[in-house]
Parts: structure tokens; C-alpha cells; sequence
């Protein structure tokens, strides 16, 4: 058992690569290549041929808390730094067996354990990097000296389903008996599962098999146990061709498959509030009596941001079971550290802010347009593009600081203990993937507009006066009231690969797309803002009055072109853009070389809450906005999708039929739409998973 603990935990920290690893990696050999080559010629940019040939282009197919809450040491950090957690010591499952059925027991957390912790996390691949790299990487975006002799690390991704099953004998027991005492209805789909799971867990082996160090997460229902003296001991619900200790020790091989953490959801309930809110156990206490049991996949997500950090990488994918990969997929599909996690989005299908709760509350819809609402009550008006329903990528920092910021309504979700069942106004549920990934794109158009007025041109004076909000005019482009700009020329698209190359990265981009997955970023970050949540702005016109010429607070003009005038912050991001093909230097403040280094006494972000007073600036402006522009990094990213909905027994038939047929596809959604001959319908999805995914887990019995 002791050599089975000790696995348990080494893919959270994993082994650091001998000279044989880095030999025989082609990706890294292909880099030192690059610096080699580089170093020789002394060229400051290379111009490459793509191993494969093909040109870079789109597929066809997101009150203040208080300082202390705010801080954390940033040192200067080792070379090679991954994410190394101690060992912990946590007691193996314990297999409970009621009438047959295997479950696993635990006992519930207590009110101070349900409180959520307030502490804004820092992103632990980003403190492996200098202020010197990040420094040169954020504003030039190129990864060249001095980042390029320190290579740093394929992601590390961990995979976590959300998962329930609805004939489940106790769980059925349980929803029907809250059903008939609220006398509520709901789609018997939203529980019924097909077997989905296990293939879903299949499929992601033959897709993942060359990511470090991953770990999927089974994050399942759970019900009271029944028969019991002890309230606190609870039941959670186990796939029954899982074998609970071969997942949870591991697997003999550790490539044959990653290992399988269950945790249940009881276990990761927590308790936010406002920003700045004081909570106790007694609210705690409230809030449990109100939200469990609980049957709604909203609440569920709703506490993905409180998985363990000790436990779970800062970087996630998060699946239904009902999710499939089709083709291997890189790291760098979901998540680098040079240009952050990879969304998938709709930009034809846009949601707008909705408050009124009206909308279908058994679906998504609601959730999705009071998300839009309170973005846009911190954000400012606009509408958002929806995200694809198919596997995320999400960062569990950024994840856990947006249930911060929205505290409050984090909490409310779960009073729905069925989807759309709580409809007091200003209680509606969240759609946590919609709003978290919304969360990082403002965040990052809001960093991006604070470095350039507020430490670029505020400075710690924190007044503009006439003078400067003249030649803040001038930097635009402006010439007398008016300005307008034809689209900027960037070269971004063209420094992707090289840059993650010059990394030791392995690109997105498939040499064989039938062999691997093809993913297509078709927009990053390093660009700034685009208000179409697709490309660069084709002409950027705008007049003097977005900036105005009256002396102002920096922080109020922060405040209106962030919120209340978002074309006027919208055009400056985009007219900046065109002073430079590459990297977001125009943003910055100038470097200082009597600036200190940033230190504990000094934020990791800005407030939660939009202060009307602006906060006590950190003491090296512009360290300060090159970390927070690279915490909101991220990528939009395209990858051939198929989103199944099942209907009908012959439907189904064609649409697999189909899936087979397109053989670049790489990502899968079945999704259970079936009213009739349910029990069919699944004799067919079954027969076809055994014939894509034959081959068993290694933990499966």
C-alpha cells in the first residue's frame, strides 16, 4: 500500500526530464534547432517553413476584498518549475454495497469546512517565469532571450466529468421523493445515461496518451445513507463496472491510463458571498439545509472552481459524459502557458443579458442570459458569443477568482435543486463555463485598458491633464477630432508555432488530420481585444470625445471607456494595435530601473468590484500589468466538431453512421434529446461505442 500511495500523488508533481527525454523529444530537438540557428545568424526574427507545409488558417467548419486576501509572495522562482503539491495522506475509499450496488462512502464536510476560501490564487506555471521573460514575451510576442533558453513545460491537464446516473436505485429514490414534495417536473433525460461514461473515459486514453502527469476527476452524485446513525455519512454514486481502488491507487503501468480520483458532489459545496462579505458556519449551516439534496448540473458546476488545488492541476477540461475526443489531441489543443487556455465558441450565436427570469429555466437558457446580465453589469453592455457544447478548457484559478467576484450568485445557484426550479429574481442560477470564460476575456480588455491609462499615463500622479490627453490622442493616431485606421497588419498567427517551438510546445496544427485532431487558434490574446470575438477591427474610427480633453482622474476614465462606454474602450485597444505588429508593448508604462520587484505587500489583480475610488497602485506599475495581462491570457480556438442530438432510433443510426464517415472530426457531443424508444435508441449508441472504443480501462472490471 505504501508504494501505491506514493503513485497516487506523482502525477501532480511528476518526474523533471533526463538528457534522454529532451534528446529524444522531437519538439524540443526541433527548438534547440531553432535556437541554434538563431544564435548563428543572429536574425531577430526567424521566418520558417511549417514542417507540414500548410499555411496558418481558420478551420471550415468572461466592495473590494480586503488587501490581505489579495497577496502572495512572488519570488524569483526555479528554473522548470511544474505543479508539485506535497503528498497527501487521504484514506482510500471505502466500497459500500447496498442491495447489490457499489458506492462509496464518505463523510460530508462541516459548516467550516463548506465555507469557500477567499484567497485569490495565483497561476502556479506563470511564477516559474521571470519578470525579465514575462516581461519581454508580453510586449514584443516573441519567445525569444531571455525566455528562450528556459524552455518550459507541456501543459499539465487534468480531465473532470461531472456525472450522475438516474437509475441508480437510491439516487432515483431520493429525486422522485423531492419531486412529489415540490411538486415540480422535470426531463427524465437530464439523469438517464447510456453506458456514455465509461467509452467517454476510453476515448480520452487513446486521446491524451502523450499528456504529463494528467489525472481525471469523477465528479458524481452522491445521496444520504440510508440505515444509518450518522447524518453526516453520505453515499457516492460509482460507475459499477469501475473498480473504485484499482482507479483510486492507480494503475500498475502509469501509461497505461491515468489515475481516477472520485469525489462526490457534497464534497465540493462551498459558500461564497459578496466580495469582502463576512461568513461563519451558521451560514454555512443555512445554506446546506436549503440546497441538498441536490439534482441540478448548473448547482454542480457552480462548485467546479472549489476543486482541491492540492489535488487537481490549475489547468482543466471539463466533460459531460456524454463528450467524446475522437482523434489525439496535444496539450496545446486546450492549454499552453505561452497563450493560455483554448475556448471554442459561437460567434454567430451571441447571448444577451437577461435579469428577468423569464426565459426556459429547464435548459440553458436562462442560466445563460442572467450570466450575460451580470457580466455586463460589471463589464459593461454587449452581447457574448455562446460557447461550444463539447469539452472546455478551463483554468481553476481563474475559475475559483470568478466565484469570488460573484459571490453571491454562485450561492443562489444551488438553491435550484432542480434546473430552473428556484425562481426568486436576483436568485437565478449561473452557467459557470459561460461566465467563466467571459469572465477572462473582460478581465483581460479591462487589464489592457488599466495599464494604458491608469499606470502608462496616470502613472502615480493619477490625474491626466490637458497636455497628456492630448498626446494620449496623438499615440491613437488621432489627427484633430477624428481618427480612422484601416486594419491593423499583425503578425501574431505567423509567431504562433515558432513560438511555441522556440518553447519546446508542440503546436495545435495536425501534420495528418486523421491522425491527430486539427486545432486552428483563430484568435489570441496577444492581440487585445476584438469586439467580434473573432478578428481584428477591418477600420477603427472614433472622435477626440472618447478621450476628451478636461483634465480627469485616470481611474474614472478607466472606469467609463471599461463599463459605460465600451466602443470608445473598444476603439482604443484597437487603434493601439496598429502602433506595432507584434506584442502589446504600447500598452505598458515604461520600464524603470528604480522600480522594485513586486512583492507580497503588492496585489496579484485588480479589485472584484469595480471601486468608484481607485485602489493604492502596486509599486512597479509596469511588472504589475505585465502579470496581469498574462493571468488573462487565452486563446479562441477551433477544432472539427460534431454535436449529435439524438431524437429518434433511425436518426441515431444516420448521424453514427456519419461521425464514422468524417474522419478529421475531433471532438463529439451525443446529446440525449430522446422522447421514444429510449431503451432502443441505446441498444444501437451501445453497439457503436464497443465497435469505436473496444478496448477496456485498465480499472474496469
Amino acid at each position: 500500500m505504501a508504494t501505491r500511495s506514493l503513485y497516487l500523488y506523482k502525477p501532480l508533481g511528476g518526474k523533471q526530464p533526463s538528457w534522454r527525454d529532451l534528446l529524444y523529444n522531437p519538439i524540443r530537438c526541433t527548438a534547440i534547432l531553432l535556437i541554434v540557428a538563431l544564435s548563428l545568424t543572429s536574425i531577430g526574427f526567424l521566418t520558417i517553413q511549417r514542417p507540414w507545409g500548410s499555411e496558418l488558417s481558420p478551420n471550415t467548419f468572461s466592495s473590494v476584498p480586503e488587501q490581505s486576501e489579495l497577496e502572495f509572495d512572488v519570488e524569483q522562482p526555479e528554473e522548470h518549475e511544474v505543479e508539485v503539491e506535497a503528498e497527501i495522506d487521504e484514506p482510500a475509499p471505502e466500497p459500500d454495497i447496498i442491495d447489490g450496488t457499489v458506492y462509496h462512502s464518505f463523510f460530508a464536510p462541516s459548516a467550516d469546512e463548506t465555507l469557500a476560501d477567499q484567497t485569490v490564487r495565483p497561476i502556479r506555471a506563470h511564477r516559474s517565469l521571470s519578470d525579465e521573460c514575462l516581461d519581454k514575451w508580453v510586449s514584443t510576442g516573441r519567445w525569444q532571450d531571455p525566455c528562450r533558453h528556459s524552455m518550459v513545460h507541456e501543459s499539465q491537464i487534468d480531465l473532470v466529468y461531472v456525472w450522475v446516473n438516474g437509475s441508480d436505485p437510491l439516487h432515483q429514490k431520493a429525486r422522485q421523493g423531492l419531486l412529489m414534495a415540490t411538486k415540480y417536473k422535470t426531463k427524465e433525460a437530464r439523469f438517464r445515461e447510456h453506458d456514455e461514461l465509461r467509452y467517454s473515459l476510453r476515448a480520452a486514453r487513446n486521446a491524451t496518451a502523450t499528456w504529463p502527469n494528467s489525472t481525471w476527476h469523477l465528479v458524481t452524485a452522491d445521496v444520504a445513507a440510508p440505515t444509518t446513525s450518522d447524518s453526516d455519512r453520505r453515499l457516492g454514486l460509482v460507475p459499477q463496472w469501475l473498480d473504485i481502488e484499482c482507479a483510486f491507487y492507480g494503475c500498475p503501468d502509469p501509461e497505461t491510463q491515468p489515475p481516477i480520483r472520485l469525489q462526490h458532489d457534497t464534497q465540493l459545496f462551498r459558500l461564497t458571498g459578496r466580495p469582502g462579505a463576512t461568513l461563519d458556519a451558521g451560514d454555512a449551516t443555512d445554506w446546506l439545509s436549503k440546497i441538498l439534496p441536490s439534482f441540478n448540473s448548473h448547482a454542480v458546476e457552480s462548485q467546479l472552481p472549489h476543486l482541491d488545488p492540492a489535488i487537481v492541476s490549475d489547468t482543466i477540461v471539463a466533460f459531460n459524459d456524454d463528450q467524446f475526443m475522437l482523434l489525439p489531441l496535444p496539450p496545446s489543443a486546450f492549454h499552453t502557458t505561452l497563450y493560455g487556455p483554448v475556448f471554442r465558441m459561437d460567434p454567430n450565436l451571441l447571448v444577451g443579458g437577461d435579469s428577468s427570469g423569464k426565459a426556459d429555466g429547464g435548459g440553458e437558457w436562462r442560466s445563460l442570459g442572467w450570466s450575460a446580465h451580470l457580466l455586463n453589469q460589471r463589464f459593461g453592455t454587449r452581447k457574448r458569443p455562446y460557447m461550444h457544447h463539447n469539452a472546455r478548457a478551463l483554468s481553476v484559478p481563474l475559475m475559483h477568482e470568478v466565484s469570488l467576484a460573484f459571490g453571491e450568485y454562485f450561492a443562489a445557484t444551488p438553491l435550484s435543486q432542480f434546473r430552473g426550479s428556484h425562481k426568486v429574481a436576483n436568485e437565478y442560477e449561473v452557467n459557470t463555463i459561460f461566465i467563466s470564460t467571459h469572465y477572462v476575456i473582460e478581465r483581460h480588455r479591462e487589464a489592457l485598458l488599466w495599464s494604458w491609462i491608469v499606470a502608462k499615463w496616470g502613472g502615480h500622479a493619477g490625474t491626466l491633464d490637458r497636455d497628456q490627453k492630448k498626446k494620449m490622442w496623438e499615440e491613437l493616431g488621432g489627427n484633430g477630432d477624428t481618427l480612422r485606421l484601416e486594419q491593423a497588419e499583425r503578425r501574431t498567427f505567423e509567431d504562433v508555432e515558432v513560438n511555441l517551438l522556440m518553447a519546446g510546445l508542440q503546436p495545435p496544427r495536425a501534420v495528418d488530420s486523421q491522425k491527430q485532431g486539427d486545432t486552428t487558434y483563430s484568435w489570441v490574446s496577444m492581440d487585445g481585444y476584438s469586439a467580434s470575438f473573432h478578428s481584428l477591427a477591418k477600420r477603427v474610427e472614433m472622435r477626440r470625445d472618447c478621450i476628451g480633453e478636461s483634465p480627469e482622474q485616470a481611474w474614472d476614465m478607466f472606469r467609463r471607456v471599461l463599463t459605460s462606454d465600451t466602443g470608445c474602450g473598444d476603439n482604443i485597444i484597437a487603434a493601439l494595435i496598429h502602433n506595432d505588429q507584434a506584442g502589446l508593448d504600447v500598452f505598458l508604462p515604461a520600464p524603470s530601473p528604480e522600480s522594485p520587484r513586486l512583492s507580497s505587500s503588492d496585489p496579484i489583480i485588480l479589485p472584484l468590484e469595480l471601486p468608484a475610488d481607485a485602489p493604492p497602485l502596486p509599486r512597479n506599475l509596469r511588472a504589475f500589468a505585465v502579470r496581469l495581462l498574462m493571468r488573462y491570457a487565452y486563446v479562441l480556438g477551433d477544432s472539427p466538431t460534431i454535436f449529435m442530438g439524438m431524437k429518434s432510433v433511425r436518426q441515431t443510426e444516420r448521424m453514427l453512421t456519419s461521425t464514422d464517415q468524417n474522419k478529421e472530426a475531433a471532438l463529439l457531443c451525443i446529446n440525449d434529446d430522446l422522447e421514444y424508444n429510449a431503451k432502443q435508441a441505446e441498444a444501437v449508441l451501445k453497439k457503436w461505442f464497443q465497435q469505436r472504443w473496444p478496448q477496456k480501462l485498465s480499472c474496469e472490471l
